[in-house]
C-alpha cells in the first residue's frame, strides 16, 4: 500500500493506515504489547480492516517497535524469581507469543531456580516449615503440596525440597 504524506490528496485507506499507526504507537508507548495483543487492541475499536492492521504490524516489526522474542525475554526476567517455568510459559502463550518461540528461548538463555523458588513459596505458605516438618499432619503437609503444584513446579522438585532442606 502506497503511503501519501499530502493531507489533501490522501485516500481514505491512506488516512486510515496513519490513524491506525498512530493509533498503534499510542498503544504501545507506555507498556510494551505482543503483536497477538496489539492486533487485537487495534481490533476493538472495528474501524481498521484487516489489510490496514496487517501493514501497520508489518511497519512496527520493520522500525522494532514491537518485537515478540525481545518482549518474551524481558517478561522471563522480570518474573522469572516469581513464577515456575511452567507459569511463565502459560503467560507468555496467552499473550500470544508462539509455542516454538517459547521453546527456544526457555532452552537457550533462561536459567531459573526451580528448587530456591520453591523454597521461597514453601516458607511463604508455612513460614517455620522446616523447624516443624516432623511433628505435622500428613493434611497439612497435603495442603502445603496441593499448593506449590498449583503454582506450576514438579511434583517430583517439591518433594525434593520437602524432604531435603
Amino acid at each position: 500500500m502506497a503511503y501519501n504524506l499530502d493531507v489533501k490528496k490522501m485516500s481514505k485507506d491512506d488516512w486510515s493506515l496513519t490513524n491506525c499507526k498512530e493509533r498503534a504507537i499510542y498503544i504501545i508507548t507506555n507498556y510494551s504489547k505482543t503483536e497477538k495483543q496489539l492486533r487485537d487492541k487495534l481490533k476493538q475499536g472495528k474501524k481498521y480492516t484487516d489489510e490496514i492492521i496487517d501493514e501497520t504490524i508489518k511497519f512496527l516489526k520493520k522500525h522494532n517497535f514491537i518485537n515478540d522474542e525481545d518482549f518474551a525475554k524481558r517478561f522471563i526476567e522480570l518474573h522469572k524469581n516469581t513464577y515456575s517455568i511452567k507459569v511463565l510459559k502459560q503467560k507468555l502463550y496467552q499473550k500470544g507469543i508462539k509455542k516454538e518461540l517459547l521453546d527456544s528461548i526457555f532452552d537457550d538463555d533462561i536459567e531459573i531456580d526451580e528448587e530456591a523458588l520453591i523454597k521461597k513459596h514453601l516458607l511463604k505458605k508455612c513460614p517455620d516449615y522446616f523447624e516443624r516438618e516432623r511433628d505435622m499432619e500428613p493434611k497439612e503437609k497435603q495442603k502445603i503440596l496441593s499448593y506449590l503444584f498449583r503454582k506450576g513446579f514438579s511434583y517430583d522438585k517439591i518433594l525434593d525440597v520437602m524432604k531435603n532442606n
